[in-house]
C-alpha cells in the first residue's frame, strides 16, 4: 500500500491545527481591554456553572435565569477588581453565592410575615440518575428535608462542597470565608445530615 497522505485544504494548504482555547486569565485580560467578546466567551464557558449553583442552593429555578443574569453583570463591572484573573471561576462563583444570600434573606423575611410562598422544586432526589435505588433515594429525600433546616451558610457550604464537588479551598474561596472556616461549615452540616440520615435508617429499619 502506497503513504498515506494528510488531505490539504483549498490552493493546496494543510489546515490550520486547532487553535487552544483561551484561558479564563486571557478573556479576562480581553475583557478588561474592552472585548465584548471575550466578554461572551467567559458567560458561555460559566453560564450553566452559576445557574446550577443557583438552582442547587436555592432549591427551585423561580429567577434563576434573572438572578444569573444579574451575577455576570455584577462579575463585569466590578471585573477591575480581579486581582488575579485566572481565578475568574471561583470569584465568579462567589459573587454568585452573595446573590443567593439576598434572596435567602428576603425570603426569611417574608415568612416572617406569611408571604413566602416558594417551595423547593430541584430537590437531590428529583434530579437522581433514574436507575437509583430506592434506599438510596429515601436517603436523598432525608438530605433534602435536612438540608432546608440547616442554617444557610454551613447548607450553601455543604452544597458547594458535596453536590457540586468543589475542594474545601475552593468552598472558602467562594463562600468568602477562611479554610479553616469552610472546613468547619461543612464539616458541621455534614454530621447533622449524616446523624438525621442513620437515625431515620435506624427508625424505618425496625419498623
Amino acid at each position: 500500500m502506497g503513504t498515506v497522505v494528510p488531505l490539504r485544504g483549498p490552493a493546496g494548504e494543510s489546515p490550520p491545527p486547532e487553535k487552544e482555547p483561551e484561558s479564563d486569565g486571557e478573556l479576562v485580560r480581553r475583557a478588561l481591554a474592552g472585548d465584548r467578546r471575550a466578554e461572551e466567551l467567559l458567560v458561555r464557558r460559566h453560564a450553566r456553572a452559576v445557574a446550577r449553583l443557583i438552582v442547587r442552593l436555592l432549591g427551585t429555578r423561580r429567577d434563576a435565569e434573572d438572578l444569573s443574569q444579574d451575577v455576570f453583570l455584577a462579575a463585569f463591572e466590578q471585573l477591575d477588581r480581579l486581582e488575579n484573573p485566572d481565578i475568574f471561576r471561583s470569584w465568579l462563583l462567589r459573587i454568585a453565592v452573595n446573590k443567593v444570600r439576598m434572596v435567602i434573606r428576603k425570603r426569611k423575611m417574608l415568612r416572617l410575615i406569611g408571604l413566602d410562598r416558594t417551595a423547593p422544586q430541584e430537590t437531590l432526589e428529583a434530579v437522581a440518575h433514574d436507575d437509583l435505588g430506592p434506599e438510596a433515594r429515601a436517603e436523598l429525600a432525608i438530605i433534602d428535608r435536612e438540608l432546608v433546616k440547616l442554617p444557610a451558610e454551613l447548607r450553601i457550604a455543604w452544597v458547594i462542597r458535596h453536590v457540586e464537588g468543589h475542594t474545601l479551598r475552593d468552598v472558602s474561596t467562594i463562600c468568602g470565608c477562611s479554610l479553616a472556616t469552610a472546613k468547619r461549615r461543612v464539616a458541621a452540616a455534614h454530621e447533622r445530615i449524616l446523624e438525621v440520615v442513620d437515625t431515620e435508617v435506624l427508625r424505618h429499619g425496625r419498623q
